[in-house]
């Protein structure tokens, strides 16, 4: 198979795509059984390395863009495995900030295929994330950082064992597979504490963490929480201080993302690396601390893009807790404050069936002139213009569009140097644009 992929790479990579696409409609299959059996037929790969898991409903991927970044910084080879992508399979699985080849990841498909093909079975979750473990233990990597696709106890990615487990937040988020409350939801994502080993956590209501201190309590994990062991102080624009153990321990950090929320992702970043300083992997000085916030990039999450015709702000907010950080981030972003005419497109998926959309888009919509409302592209359920039309009806400043590129394209027409588009709701709706505008085909 090698040596045909050699010979046609292209042709191969593509077939390799179109075969893992397919398990995207096999739907959200939780539990770990899939995932240890195929893991052992692979010689257990996620055990040939030291590792940190990320879970939470918000951040995920900013603190794990943070904590690679910082890690690099110290020396370390440094896997990641995040999801979704933006516009590419490859970006879910990085060493170093680089992404896997094309050629790599067509090998890896075929390989797990071979064990498909044998009666081993996986969703589309599953199937990249056993890429991932198997890709880092091939490349030797260091140390590294998955994030978990969806809950914590029965994802795809909690047959791993960390130094770390942390915990960003706890707020509602897909209540049709994780519960109809904070305390179910936080029991869900608790399922990532493993015994003895600490956890870093970023929630801040009693409820969910009551949860958490109950369940760090019965493993002996060490539970290290923002407001108590450690915090951010905000000194304007992107510059925080952090404290740790009481003491202000890094003065004058600079962060490469923007948003006071950011802060809050950096210090649990922060306060991961102090922790696995103790381990004695790489050289975690605080000089490598702040030149990993400083030099951190996350694309798609409050990023601003400059074109000849207008300023335009990408963010992935698509829950309440994203909303309301976009719209504090918002309030902070001199292109917003400044803009005359303020334009918003925007699109939701909702898989389970659950997602209130039109109390979402509520609660950012009034901060806005012109609501451009389209259907994201991707594998999930969209929100459908059907959907939308009849829950909004025939309110003057909502426009409807269902092929996102068209919608796109008619928000551009309205924007100008002295407004503002704002492109938010789904992730899959931001890598669409954003790969566009990198493109060139906007």
């Amino acid at each position: 198979m090698y040596d045909t992929y050699r010979r046609d790479s292209t042709e191969l990579y593509n077939q390799a795509i179109q075969y893992i696409s397919g398990f995207q409609f096999h739907g959200f299959r939780l539990g770990l059984e899939r995932m240890e059996a195929i893991a052992q037929a692979l010689d257990n790969p996620h055990k040939r390395y030291p590792c940190i898991h990320v879970a939470g409903t918000n951040g995920k991927g900013s603190v794990c863009a943070f904590l690679e970044s910082i890690l690099m910084e110290a020396g370390l080879k440094v896997g990641l495995y995040t999801s979704p992508h933006l516009y590419c399979l490859e970006e879910r699985f990085r060493i170093n900030r680089e992404k896997i080849s094309k050629g790599e990841l067509a090998e890896f498909i075929f390989k797990i295929k071979r064990l498909v093909e044998q009666g081993y079975e996986l969703s589309y979750f599953e199937y990249t994330t056993i890429i991932a473990m198997d890709w880092f233990a091939n490349k030797g990597v260091d140390i590294a950082i998955f994030e978990t696709g969806l809950g914590g106890r029965l994802d795809a990615t909690n047959i791993v064992y960390p130094k770390i487990s942390i915990i960003t937040n706890i707020s509602l988020e897909h209540q049709a597979f994780l519960g109809d409350d904070l305390g179910q939801i936080a029991w869900e994502k608790a399922g990532i504490i493993k015994e003895s080993r600490p956890v870093v956590c970023g929630v801040r209501g009693e409820e969910a963490l009551a949860v958490i201190r109950q369940r760090a309590e019965e493993l002996d994990a060490s539970l290290y929480l923002i407001g108590r062991d450690f915090d951010y102080t905000p000194l304007g624009g992107e510059m925080m201080d952090f404290s740790w153990n009481g003491r202000e321990y890094l003065k004058g950090l600079r962060l490469g993302l923007t948003g006071r929320h950011q802060m809050e992702n950096a210090s649990l970043a922060i306060s991961a690396s102090l922790l696995l300083k103790e381990t004695h992997l790489g050289e975690l000085t605080q000089e490598a601390i702040s030149q990993g916030l400083k030099g951190v990039k996350w694309p798609g999450r409050g990023e601003i893009i400059s074109t000849s015709k207008g300023p335009i702000i990408l963010d992935g907010a698509h829950n309440r807790a994203g909303i309301l950080s976009l719209q504090s981030l918002l309030q902070e972003d001199g292109h917003f404050s400044r803009a005359n005419a303020r334009i918003l497109l925007w699109a939701m998926s909702d898989e389970g069936g659950d997602k209130d959309f039109t109390g979402l888009l509520g609660l950012i919509s009034d901060d806005f002139d012109r609501i451009i409302i389209t259907e994201p592209p991707g594998p999930r359920r969209p929100v459908t213009i059907d959907e939308w039309r009849a829950k909004l009806g025939k309110e003057n400043r909502f426009q409807f569009e269902g092929n996102w590129s068209a919608a796109f394209k008619r928000a551009l027409a309205y924007l100008s140097n002295d407004s503002v588009l704002v492109v938010a709701g789904s992730l899959y709706l931001i890598g669409a644009v954003r790969g566009g505008l990198k493109g060139g085909v906007f």
